[in-house]
């Protein structure tokens, strides 16, 4: 009877264990797709008003790189349900080919498509342009591209999902204490107009403060969004940001309003023009980014972080020197039953 007992502990333990397990990081709802030692990330953002409007987006990447992978992520218009085929250089990628990010608990659907089969052979090193065109309700598309040389020595992160618009904490921790470096942070966000009218003007923004080990919250930018690659298009749809090719890592003034004064690009090696001091420090072993959305509207599907130095871990997730890739949430609830499952029959056989 007592070892009964212990079993049935054995049994609530595990269990325990799985729907921790099942329920992820507690406040986080973007998680990281894959981060790779030794890389740097090229970022761009797209739109196109159908099939006919062929446009281009952009990969750059130093002479002799490697691409080691490169995915697609096209957002539907807010509220349409759904989104759109899209055409990549000659590709015709169906709505079905795609994975719906998840949490997916507002009114936006973004998916990603892996596309380094389509990106990788064509790689000759500098800027280089591929067509895009969608149909359907898309709001645009962000082409994220992981590569390598010789010489590059960073971490390249790939965050996405959905950002918690009422409020989030994404943590990165340093392989060694800070001595200087860039750490540039792009966001990539759909459904972010920001017009001319009372509501607009303040409206489809995020907010972000940094803290790292040494210092305390400070805002970074008040008005992330804006659609900067829609080309502030008031219309529905065409409404994507991506910070990337064509933006600028000189960080914005923190008390901007509307989208137009923050292009989502950011470098935590500078300051602002409110504070010249570096957002990093000297000794710095980690920094985190706190988020929010005001007006409960803006879809932040994407976090991609380019680090000119190592970073060890992402929300308590460790970095290995081979490709990162975490599981999805239904994935690790299931290793977490199958684990409960485990200890109970163990328990049973002691």
């Amino acid at each position: 009877m007592k070892v009964l007992n212990k079993s049935r502990v054995a049994v609530a333990v595990a269990a325990a264990t799985g729907f921790m397990l099942m329920s992820g990081t507690a406040s986080a709802t973007l998680s990281v797709r894959t981060a790779y030692q030794n890389a740097a990330l090229s970022t761009d953002g797209v739109v196109s008003t159908g099939p006919s409007d062929i446009q281009q987006v952009q990969v750059n990447t130093p002479s002799g790189a490697t691409v080691l992978a490169a995915y697609l992520y096209v957002s539907d218009i807010f509220g349409s349900g759904n989104t759109g085929d899209v055409t990549l250089n000659g590709t015709f990628l169906p709505t079905a080919s795609g994975t719906l990010l998840t949490p997916n608990a507002n009114d936006a659907n973004t998916r990603v498509f892996d596309v380094t089969s389509i990106i990788a052979p064509s790689i000759t090193g500098g800027l280089q342009n591929f067509s895009y065109s969608e149909s359907g309700s898309s709001d645009g598309a962000a082409l994220v591209v992981v590569y390598r040389t010789a010489t590059t020595n960073g971490t390249a992160i790939i965050m996405d999902g959905e950002l918690s618009q009422g409020g989030d904490l994404t943590h990165l921790d340093f392989a060694t204490p800070y001595a200087g470096g860039n750490v540039i942070m792009s966001l990539a966000d759909s459904f972010s107009y920001n017009g001319s009218s009372a509501v607009d003007a303040t409206g489809q923004v995020t907010n972000i403060d940094v803290t790292t080990s040494s210092t305390a919250a400070r805002r970074l930018t008040s008005c992330a969004g804006g659609n900067d690659d829609g080309n502030f298009v008031a219309a529905n749809g065409l409404l994507m940001t991506v910070g990337g090719i064509g933006d600028n890592t000189s960080n914005p003034d923190p008390n901007c309003q509307g989208g137009a004064g923050d292009d989502e690009l950011y470098n935590l090696a500078g300051g602002n023009s409110a504070d010249a001091t570096p957002f990093l420090h000297n000794g710095d072993t980690f920094v985190e980014f706190r988020t929010n959305n005001p007006s409960f509207d803006d879809n932040v599907f994407g976090l991609f972080f380019t680090t000119s130095f190592q970073v060890s871990s992402v929300d308590n997730t460790p970095i290995g020197p081979g490709p990162t890739n975490v599981p999805e949430p239904a994935t690790l609830g299931l290793l977490g039953l199958g684990m409960a499952g485990l200890g109970f029959r163990l328990r049973r056989r002691k």
